[in-house]
């Protein structure tokens, strides 16, 4: 669809879904054509960014390290309970 910029801009929003959907959507200023296209879709977990939960100093192997030796002692703490 070729349109003036006149009547691109007074439908933006429909020309906005339009090329969103797929369709070719050209408008024409000044004798210069004009395409709208859409950028590929893009998951808005893509845009998340990492946050920090372990404590300055911490590596996951000092944390895997830890649970292993918590696992250990508190295995040790209920054997004992049950002599």
């Amino acid at each position: 669809m070729s349109l003036t910029i006149t009547k691109a801009r007074q439908n933006l929003f429909a020309l906005a879904e339009a090329a969103a959907r797929g369709e070719r959507v050209e408008f024409a200023h000044k004798g210069t054509k004009f395409r709208l296209v859409a950028e590929r879709n893009v998951s808005k977990l893509s845009r998340l960014k990492p946050l920090a939960v372990l404590a300055e100093g911490v590596t996951l192997d000092s944390l895997q390290k830890d649970f292993k030796d918590l696992k250990t002692q508190l295995q040790m703490d209920w054997e004992q309970r049950q002599l």
